[in-house]
């Protein structure tokens, strides 16, 4: 059934909720500046290779700014003659597209919410890169628009975005429809399956390879944090080829968007929504999934195999996920991990903060990073200081946007990717001609001639020194969560922490058999560390001096370990790793 729209952007298994409000910005129509945007139904990209390559370069700055580490994998499977729909769930607003984009060396298109086509500053190069608008069916009930408006725009955006993958480009897609803060992924709108349909029938009618429909997993330790960690991961290609509908490519051919079968629809979202589920928190909520984290980070070190990168850390966590959710892990382990999770968010810290014998020790590097880094940002400070506008425009309208916390990481991302040629310029402009004005006697043109020179010279340096500083804040930073490590090792809450007893019951099912003691014995005593499994004492008839051990990570007998003190029987035993008790 269709909307008034004629397209259906937001057909889901749920509807949208008409409770939640919308922005300003999406309330307000600009008829004219949607009428400008560039299209193309002949499978040639809108868009200018200029102001893609231009934008390329300003988001490649902003990767290294946003982000403190950055990491991709799978992105060098993509067949660059294909073309590739990219599909993700939504977290973090505008970031989303961008950190997919950088990842890939592909052209992409892009799809978007329709005010962000007409906004002055984004709307302009969002049209000079192709990007194409679509009106939801929201602002047709808000009163937005007219449905026969949105169906024209809505029919004209699909139709250029499906025979430009058809085309062999690239499109990033958020099926969710919205951005959203939550660890598990909204129903799916279908508005992404039928764009990837067409464009497979569009390709088959060019005589070109099928596109590549590609899940994307992004992972943001916190998305809507400045200086987060960020890991792209492309999955799996979902196929596509059992389910083209080769009746819709005439007329998508003639410039008429039809749409496709909705059993296969249906089929490709479900192949979606499994591939994307994989590679999302696909948590309760957030606590779930740092508990998760929890058990990931106790069990790799308790394994002498301690997380070092974040990608190693999502990994770890999904496996954890995955091993609960399929009866591999005991559930039980989630209450224990839960409460030290609890105990590390009250000051401020994350599961990496814990390790197999509590709360981690802070390192000592940490107080050389700290007058390292306190260096490097004085150091660097002269130049860095013109990046100050930028942090303090995007903390402002972070901070004040109606588009709640998921927006505040687009803000974040769109003043590093266009400062550099919206602030940074003037800024050295203004300070070099006031210098020469002070300090020189050129005459004017001079005085214009040498500070665009200037300009051009300082531009460079001026994105060094930024790296600089924030190599520099990052290093100065980390000592204060060293400081609060230690703490949290000092004080009674922190000794909750070290004292759990955090048993991992890695399979259930039946025993099996490991192997025999060195005696038959009768109400001996036991314990272990991670390494061995010792016994102790017992009668067979009498009582018994004897300790034997097995090593924990290989089946076999017991070996002699050495002897009691006493012969004992019905002794207990406990140990803290390091040495046992009877």
């Amino acid at each position: 059934m269709s909307t008034p729209s004629g397209l259906d952007i937001e057909r889901s298994s749920a509807a949208y909720d008409p409770e939640v409000a919308t922005s300003a910005s999406s309330r307000r129509l600009n008829r004219r500046g949607l009428e400008r945007v560039r299209w193309s139904h002949d499978g040639t990209h809108p868009g200018s290779p200029f102001a893609w390559k231009v934008l390329r370069g300003m988001l490649r700055l902003s990767w290294f700014t946003q982000f403190r580490n950055r990491e991709i994998s799978g992105a060098e499977t993509i067949d660059p003659e294909r073309g590739l729909v990219a599909l993700a769930w939504h977290t973090a607003g505008l970031v989303d597209p961008m950190v997919i984009v950088q990842s890939c060396e592909k052209r992409f298109i892009m799809v978007g919410r329709h005010d962000l086509m007409t906004r002055p500053i984004i709307g302009r190069w969002a049209r000079s890169i192709g990007s194409q608008p679509v009106l939801r069916q929201r602002e047709i009930d808000e009163g937005t628009t007219d449905a026969d408006f949105a169906r024209e725009i809505n029919h004209r955006s699909l139709l250029t975005v499906a025979h430009t993958i058809s085309g062999g480009h690239g499109c990033v897609i958020m099926p969710e429809g919205t951005s959203q803060i939550n660890p598990r992924m909204m129903p799916l709108r279908s508005g992404p399956m039928r764009i990837a349909l067409n464009a497979a029938a569009a390709a088959q009618a060019r005589d070109r390879p099928l596109p590549s429909i590609r899940p994307v997993g992004l992972h943001f330790r916190e998305a809507w944090k400045f200086r987060t960690d960020c890991y792209v991961e492309f999955g799996q290609e979902i196929p596509i080829d059992d389910i083209v509908d080769h009746e819709v490519v005439e007329s998508l051919l003639e410039g008429e968007w039809t749409e496709p079968n909705f059993d296969s629809v249906n089929t490709l979202r479900n192949r979606i929504k499994e591939s994307l589920d994989i590679l999302t928190p696909d948590a309760d909520d957030w606590d779930e999934f740092h508990s998760w984290s929890v058990i990931s980070h106790i069990e790799k070190d308790a394994a002498k195999t301690p997380h070092d990168t974040w990608s190693s850390e999502v990994h770890g966590i999904r496996n954890v996920r995955d091993r609960i959710r399929s009866g591999k892990l005991n559930s039980e382990i989630m209450e224990p991990a839960s409460r030290i999770q609890s105990i590390l968010k009250s000051t401020s810290l994350d599961p990496r903060s814990v390790g197999a014998e509590g709360v981690r020790p802070p390192s000592p590097t940490r107080w050389f990073g700290a007058i390292f880094g306190l260096l490097l940002m004085l150091l660097s400070a002269p130049l860095a200081i013109f990046t100050l506008p930028q942090a303090l425009l995007a903390w402002y309208i972070g901070n004040n946007s109606d588009e709640g916390l998921d927006a505040r990481s687009t803000f974040h991302i769109m003043a590093v990717t266009f400062s550099p040629v919206l602030i940074w310029p003037y800024l050295i402009f203004a300070v070099s001609t006031g210098f020469l004005l002070i300090y020189t006697e050129l005459i004017t043109w001079q005085i214009i001639t040498y500070s665009v020179i200037c300009c051009i010279v300082m531009m460079p340096f001026l994105h060094i020194s930024n790296l600089i500083f924030l190599r520099g804040y990052d290093a100065f930073f980390d000592f204060f969560t060293a400081l609060s490590q230690l703490r949290l090792r000092r004080n009674n809450t922190g000794s909750k922490v070290n004292t759990i007893d955090f048993v991992t019951i890695a399979t259930t099912g039946n025993a099996t058999d490991f192997g025999d003691t060195t005696t038959v014995t009768e109400g001996g005593g036991a314990c272990s560390s991670l390494l061995r499994g010792v016994f102790a004492g017992g009668s067979s008839p009498s009582y018994l001096n004897t300790i034997a051990f097995v090593t924990m990570e290989t089946t076999g007998n017991a070996s002699d370990f050495g002897d009691l003190t006493l012969a004992r029987q019905s002794n207990n035993g406990t140990s803290n790793g390091h040495g046992g008790l009877a």
